[in-house]
């Protein structure tokens, strides 16, 4: 008896990771209120509010048994981190950014809650392929050029970019290939084409239309998300090569006969060369990230607005100034943690169609990562894209949590098998 309240005695607190992000939490945004000088009790409100809001989303997951606690808990790090640098490049814009937010934790419960009674009743094929289209043929239609891309579709006062929401459908799509891909088998009289190469040849169509769009980031992205997917549960390798080697020639081609691709390829090869024209922006993100040094000039003392776009493409570059090149490996160590979790979920899944989305789901926030902070350090050439959850925008910030969401719901069956595995046990 005396063992078992020493055992119970050392479990660890599991609300202790919430008290630790509260902390951060209040410490930050407390700091976040006496830049000026002069206290604002605003900006220490929103960060007051978004404690309470981290405890009662851990408590109503803890509390209905749904899910992995752990992913809400690393978001809201994330989120505590972007939330902060966007009220203090502009109290407008992080203001704005909170009500995006909020709508985006109301999403992210709603789809963890509602997931399951739609997961096994919706899984065709041709179901996601078609609304994908119907998204594309819209934005052509009725969509607006904003900075050269054609991706945005604009109704009144309501702007969003389809482009975000069709990353998650493509995931869905692949996904549902995994689990019956007989589904896209062509019967040519007493001949049949291969499943694969039929995907392959709609996957290439949903990359023209990305391209149609000047989309390229996104159209990049979803084909990571391809290539990596059909590796891991098909090990196609002469197919995943056939792809890599025409997507490869397609690009290069593209680079070539489309301007707007060569000055981001010439502004990553070679920034300095134009400093004050095309490589304006890279070279400011990467005085930023070096001013910075390791600890940073201190929250308000940088000067991230020399950087163009910097609330949404460079807000990464942000971050790493004024709050040192710690900062910015401690948000990529949260991804890496988010990439953990999701893969862990993965691999306790059992079914083939919800074991590839789980996974599809994490790798599209793995690669929207990459690709966005290797932009803005010049690993890579600049995609465009935006990091999840930091970055301002509401149709970035509402696909985030929409993951996030289905990643929860996914993590929540898990428990629900373990528990009526244990429940079979008990009756016999």
């Amino acid at each position: 008896m005396n063992s078992y309240l020493i055992k119970k005695e050392k479990q660890p607190n599991p609300m202790t990771p919430m008290h630790l992000v509260a902390l951060i939490d209040l410490s930050l945004f407390t700091l976040l209120s006496f830049r000026s000088g002069v206290f604002v009790m605003f900006i220490l409100m929103i960060g007051a509010s978004k404690v309470v809001l981290n405890y009662l989303t851990y408590i109503i997951l803890r509390k209905y048994k749904m899910g992995d606690t752990y992913l809400a808990i690393i978001v809201a790090m994330i989120l505590s981190l972007g939330l902060a640098m966007q009220l203090r490049l502009s109290t407008d814009v992080g203001f704005k950014q909170f009500i995006w937010y909020l709508t985006g934790l109301s999403i992210f419960l709603v789809t963890s809650s509602i997931f399951q009674l739609v997961n096994k009743r919706i899984r065709s094929i041709w179901f996601f392929y078609i609304l994908m289209i119907i998204l594309f043929i819209l934005t052509l239609l009725i969509g607006k050029s904003i900075n050269g891309a054609k991706n945005w579709i604009v109704l009144g006062k309501i702007s969003f970019q389809p482009s975000e929401f069709i990353k998650i459908l493509f995931v869905f799509f692949i996904a549902s290939f995994v689990s019956n891909p007989e589904a896209l088998r062509l019967k040519l009289g007493d001949r049949s084409a291969s499943p694969k190469w039929i995907l392959m040849i709609m996957v290439f169509i949903i990359l023209g239309f990305f391209v149609l769009q000047r989309e390229f980031g996104t159209a990049l992205l979803i084909f990571m998300v391809y290539l990596s997917t059909i590796y891991v549960f098909e090990k196609a390798i002469t197919f995943i090569a056939t792809n890599a080697i025409l997507a490869g020639s397609a690009a290069l081609i593209a680079v070539k006969i489309m301007p707007h691709l060569q000055v981001r390829v010439d502004s990553w090869l070679n920034p300095f060369a134009d400093i004050a024209g095309k490589g304006y922006q890279i070279t400011q993100s990467l005085f930023a990230i070096g001013s910075g040094s390791f600890f940073g000039t201190g929250i308000g003392f940088g000067y991230p607005h020399f950087i163009p776009n910097v609330e949404t493409d460079f807000i990464f570059s942000a971050i790493c100034e004024e709050m040192g090149i710690f900062g910015g490996i401690a948000i990529i160590i949260m991804f890496v943690l988010l990439l953990y979790r999701g893969i862990k979920i993965c691999l306790g899944l059992r079914d083939p169609f919800t074991k590839s989305l789980a996974f599809g789901l994490t790798i599209t926030v793995a690669f929207q990562t990459f690709l966005i902070i290797g932009g803005v350090t010049k690993l890579i050439p600049l995609t465009g894209i935006t990091l999840p959850f930091v970055s301002y925008g509401g149709s970035s910030m509402l696909s985030s949590f929409l993951i996030l969401g289905l990643l929860q719901a996914l993590s929540g069956s898990i428990l629900r098998e373990e528990a009526f595995e244990f429940e079979k046990i008990d009756n016999k």
